[in-house]
């Protein structure tokens, strides 16, 4: 879907009628500004023509009403095109951010999981921005040149063929070498886009790391790599200023030539071919054409800055605009009866695989165990849809392939708590609030208690990532909240760990008395698996 099509389909009916308004308007404002130019021109040349001549029959209304009226039409116009451009502009941008936003909950967790570096969030804001500036950036200007250098042409076809013909020739030049100049640009936009991508991204990492860099020394080295990426990006947009400034040097010189050939061909000949007050005012004209052409090179990059966007957004905009109907999703509680299926999951590594058919239904548990690397969290993620199975379609959640389903359909199912969940700078109740935001403080303790963490009052402070918290009680903090969404299965990625024995026996069984009914996943280390205070309906050893 190219940027057009894309801002046209989000866009609503009042967006729409105020993009055509701002065409329209945009195009007879440049069409004023050209003929105040031209008549002007025209105009104080015929005054000096006339004063030497001491021609007295001479009207002066008509000329100088014309000047006026131009000039006040320009002014009005161009003022009229700002407000609305810019009135489609937010109405486009809030419509398109709005469509997108409503893409995102639909889109599979696995790949929502790719987004948290930044990249999501980029798309939302960033490209749906440059998307959203076509009205007021790209359209009107368009139109604009669009319509006056045809104008023009068309009065020096009628005026003079030859003229005319040398004009339209030359214009075709002009927007040749700034489309060609353009295609030069868009690599260099590119690389940029691509170079500040990294930077985002390198800084979100070093900053949730910044404890791991700094107790490695290895601070600068992440610095640096940031600041390497800031330099290319710098260096690809110099290149783009670069390119486009010699864009605008050739158009300006090739505006010359037009002027040139248009003041030739008028006066060319024994005798004048055309009166003097004529030939400025088609000079004029033909400045006029060009003074609009050399800010193409300018809407071009915008333009492109917007396709490349569009491509960027392809991958939300067809969720958002599906071609056709969609087919309806099935409910998650089609088959209550067995919620979810596992069939022959690989996981592990390189040739020793290890494959799990299996019916995970209300109330069972499946103890997942084995040493580091075998294979636990590549098991657990599979089954919440986070990892694409090895083939397509061998995870169920109510019937249909996990990998197809939107995030917020199997998050109304299960629940994956990782070994190193987030934990927001917040509050422990505000952290639990996320799980449950109309939550009371007897709910918030009740999943403390049951998560073994009731003397952990509800307005302590957590810290960035959780850090004014011990492991444990991150962990332990990460299941009280999944506790609150009480979901069908609840899968536990090594919940023991940093736990002593006793308060992770009590951990798990207040797992199972707040959640009786549902069914649980757990992976657990080596010999771990004998502090399960309760009887497992599976346990499942790998590597």
């Amino acid at each position: 879907m190219n940027a057009f099509k894309l801002l046209w389909t989000a866009a609503g009916r009042r967006e729409r009628r105020d993009l055509l308004w701002a065409v329209a308007l945009a195009g007879t404002a440049e069409l004023c500004a050209a003929g105040l130019l031209g008549v002007s021109g025209w105009f104080l040349t015929s005054c000096a023509v006339v004063t030497a001549q001491a021609n007295t029959t001479w009207s002066w209304m008509y000329p100088s009403g014309a000047v006026r009226a131009l000039a006040l039409s320009r002014t009005g116009l161009r003022y009229a095109e700002r407000l609305v451009s810019h009135g489609a502009l937010l109405g486009a941008t809030v419509s398109l951010r709005a469509r997108m936003v409503h893409a995102v909950t639909t889109v599979p967790a696995r790949e929502l999981r790719k987004g948290r570096d930044g990249t999501l969030m980029a798309r939302l804001t960033s490209d749906v921005e440059a998307v959203g500036g076509i009205p007021a950036r790209v359209v009107p200007p368009l139109a604009g040149i669009g319509l006056t250098a045809g104008a023009v042409v068309t009065l020096l076809l009628v005026a003079s063929p030859l003229a005319g013909t040398a004009e339209l020739v030359l214009l075709a030049v002009s927007v040749a070498a700034a489309v060609a100049a353009d295609r030069r640009t868009r690599d260099h936009q590119r690389v940029a886009a691509a170079a500040r991508a990294t930077a985002r991204t390198g800084l979100l990492s070093a900053r949730a790391a910044f404890s791991e860099l700094r107790c490695l020394d290895a601070v600068d080295v992440a610095r640096d790599q940031v600041a390497q990426s800031v330099a290319r990006s710098r260096r690809a947009e110099a290149a783009v200023a670069a390119a486009v400034r010699r864009a605008r040097l050739r158009l300006r010189l090739l505006a010359v030539a037009g002027q040139t050939a248009v003041l030739l061909l008028a006066l060319s000949g024994p005798v004048f071919t055309q009166p003097a007050a004529d030939a400025i005012g088609e000079v004029l004209l033909v400045a006029a054409a060009y003074e609009l052409m050399e800010t193409l090179p300018h809407v071009l990059r915008d333009h492109g800055l917007a396709a490349d966007a569009a491509l960027r957004l392809g991958y939300l905009a067809n969720r958002a605009f599906p071609q056709g109907q969609r087919t309806a999703l099935p409910a998650t509680t089609a088959e209550p009866a067995r919620t979810l299926v596992a069939h022959r999951v690989p996981v592990g590594v390189g040739d020793d695989r290890t494959t799990w058919t299996g019916w995970i239904g209300p109330r069972d548990v499946i103890v997942v165990t084995g040493p580091n690397g075998s294979g636990k969290t590549t098991l657990l993620e599979t089954l919440a849809g986070r990892i694409a199975p090895a083939a397509p379609g061998t995870v169920l959640l109510a019937g249909a392939p996990v990998e197809s389903l939107p995030a917020g359909v199997i998050a109304d199912t299960l629940t994956l708590v990782e070994a190193e969940d987030w934990i927001a700078d917040a509050t422990v109740a505000e952290n639990l609030w996320q799980a449950a935001p109309r939550a009371d403080d007897d709910m918030l303790r009740a999943a403390l208690a049951a998560a073994a963490l009731e003397q952990l009052p509800l307005h302590t402070p957590t810290g960035p990532l959780g850090s004014a918290l011990s492991q444990g009680q991150r962990r332990r903090l990460a299941i009280a909240r999944a506790l609150l969404r009480q979901p069908a299965v609840l899968l536990l990625d090594e919940p023991t760990t940093g736990l002593d024995g006793p308060t992770a026996v009590r951990m798990l069984t207040g797992v199972r008395r707040a959640l009786p009914d549902s069914a649980l996943v757990i992976a657990l280390p080596d010999r771990h698996h004998e502090l399960v205070p309760f009887t497992a309906t599976h346990i499942m050893r790998l590597g």
